[in-house]
């Protein structure tokens, strides 16, 4: 038996090209919907590097750690797809820019969506590459080596990419308001880096930077991982403020 209002499974597309023509957009309430509020964070901060075969994770490697301690995101778009028995929608939010991952009240952005039972809702959230300094992620910390050594760190994801969540069976009451928050684990995203390889990767100014441009073997290492690095923690129902 199916279970209201509880995610039945995580679909996550890490790297993809998305084309989309929306047939509404509305990010205020309206008199007779509810309010959906999408927030994106991460955890798992702190992670010794370890490695994985075909999925599952092997023994750490040594002592070898990297602890993120910034984590920025700047998301191009939420957008939400929901179906009835009868109708399907979709709805398109703004920019959400300069997120701070590890906030302890993460960002969100809300839209308006009408009251009814929704045989399946899908929320995504869109990483689009840029060429403007605000790229969809980006991660800095530090890489304790094997040695003992620190050494700075830092990701700069610039893809395309979407981050997707999937519900069943979705009652909107028009009464209470939803909300869902998309995680991103952040000890996953190295899965397959070894300490050895992070270690002997090229350095500037003192620096690992990783991207698309620099230590590219290991960037897209990192960006194979997305697909299972996210997840949500479902749909919660929540008072409408007064």
């Amino acid at each position: 038996m199916k279970k209201t209002n509880l995610i039945k499974g995580i679909s996550i597309i890490a790297i993809a090209l998305f084309f989309s023509a929306c047939k509404k957009d509305n990010s205020q309430r309206s008199a007779s919907g509810t309010q959906v509020n999408f927030a994106l964070s991460a955890d798992n901060s702190a992670n010794s590097l370890s490695s994985s075969v075909n999925g599952v994770v092997t023994a750490s490697t040594g002592s070898a750690t990297v602890n993120w301690t910034s984590a920025v995101a700047n998301i191009a778009y939420f957008k939400l797809e929901a179906k009835t028995r009868n109708t399907e929608i979709e709805i398109k939010t703004r920019s959400l820019l300069n997120i701070d991952l590890f906030a302890i009240t993460p960002s969100d952005i809300s839209a308006a969506i009408d009251t009814g039972t929704y045989r399946e809702i899908e929320i995504k959230a869109i990483l689009a590459k840029t060429n403007t300094s605000a790229i969809p992620l980006t991660l800095k910390g530090t890489f304790t080596t094997p040695g003992g050594a620190t050494v700075p760190v830092e990701f700069d994801f610039n893809d395309n990419a979407e981050i997707k969540a999937e519900a069943e069976n979705v009652t909107v009451d028009g009464k209470t308001d939803l909300a869902t928050t998309l995680k991103l684990h952040l000890n996953r995203l190295l899965f397959g880096v070894s300490p050895v390889e992070l270690d002997a990767a090229t350095r500037t100014g003192g620096s690992t930077i990783i991207s698309n441009t620099s230590n590219v073997t290991i960037y897209n290492k990192i960006k194979d991982n997305f697909a299972s690095s996210c997840d949500d923690d479902g749909f919660h129902h929540h008072n409408r403020d007064h």
